[in-house]
């Protein structure tokens, strides 16, 4: 499987551990952040990296969090 960015078959799995935080900033302080433990495939060349959520990680996130729409569409590291 080659990187989705820039296609290099130079990739490695790694263990996490993660930490995602409410995504309105100082307004949602006071909310939960939801612990996730996913596989990483970091691309070697460019460090893109790529993760899947549990079904138990993820329905945590779409249940405790409003949706945050300016981060829509973007692709950060870009």
């Amino acid at each position: 499987m080659a990187c989705t960015f820039c296609h290099s078959e130079n990739q490695r799995w790694f263990p996490s551990e993660i930490n995602i935080h409410p995504p309105h900033g100082l307004k949602s302080i006071d909310e939960p952040s939801v612990w996730a433990f996913p596989a990483l495939l970091v691309c070697q060349d460019c460090g893109f990296t790529e993760f899947v959520l549990s079904g138990n990680e993820l329905r945590n996130l779409n249940e405790g969090y409003p949706p945050y729409e300016e981060a829509s569409g973007r692709r950060f590291g870009t």
